[in-house]
């Protein structure tokens, strides 16, 4: 069990709602995350009246034909009782599969030309005057909507997301960040609504985003046919692809 402070996430986002972030394995020495499949948000995660709460994870690891492991992650919550004498809550809060393998996954490279700042004509003062996010997860600099498809520039210079502020991450929790956020943005734009998170059927990450060095990094989002589920790719300047997101599930609610 851990138990969160609830100060150090409300860095991240103002309500400290962060999805999971899941990293390398305990229990499979020489294995790499190649990715998280299959991904249920049923519930959101957040602090009340600043006070800690208490995370379990439980991963059930089983050997898959071919050698990969696929440990079932279930994310569940421990609320303390605010009287004495009342019951202890918990709660389901996301459930995942996380695909590990012996080998990294291989590097990928689409064809891409990075847009112009007139090609991304919506900034980051008007995304954020919609959207809730603190200053460690204001990931979009500028972003365009057009027709069913959507990009984003990220954003530079952001505060750490992490304590301590170099923390090692696997899943590129801000690159997905991004993904999620410029999918909102389009469905702000294209249909009044803000789209929010119910599930993924695969993400996978390719390079962390300290790997661009000077490169700029953009986020592409296409709507499938299917209303509220998305594709989305994180890329650099050189086409360089850094996470991709496939079968993003949304769930619509009113803008604020």
């Amino acid at each position: 069990m851990t138990t969160r402070d609830p100060a150090s996430a409300l860095a991240a986002g103002r309500d400290g709602d962060r999805g999971p972030r899941p990293g390398r394995h305990a229990a499979g020495p020489g294995y790499s995350v190649v990715a998280v499949e299959n991904e249920e948000m049923l519930a959101a995660f957040k602090f009340h009246r600043m006070e800690p709460r208490t995370l379990v994870v439980r991963a059930v690891i089983t050997p898959q034909a071919g050698g990969d492991l696929v440990a079932q992650a279930v994310l569940r919550s421990v609320t303390e009782p605010a009287k004495p004498g009342l019951p202890t809550r918990e709660a389901e809060h996301f459930r995942a599969a996380v695909r590990l393998r012996r080998e990294a996954p291989e590097p990928r490279r689409i064809d891409f030309r990075a847009p112009g700042a007139d090609s991304l004509p919506i900034p980051a003062a008007e995304i954020y005057k919609a959207f809730f996010h603190g200053p460690a997860y204001q990931v979009i600099e500028r972003a365009a909507v057009n027709g069913r498809s959507a990009a984003a520039l990220m954003a530079r210079d952001l505060p750490p997301n992490t304590s301590p502020a170099h923390a090692a991450s696997f899943m590129a929790p801000r690159l997905v960040e991004l993904c999620f956020q410029t999918v909102a943005l389009w469905s702000l734009k294209s249909t009044g609504s803000m789209a929010l998170p119910a599930g993924i059927e695969r993400v996978a990450v390719y390079r962390q985003a300290e790997e661009a060095g000077e490169r700029r990094l953009y986020a592409l989002v296409q709507a499938r046919a299917q209303d509220g589920v998305f594709d989305a790719q994180v890329v650099d300047e050189d086409g360089r692809v850094y996470v991709e997101l496939q079968g993003f599930r949304t769930v619509a609610r009113p803008a604020l």
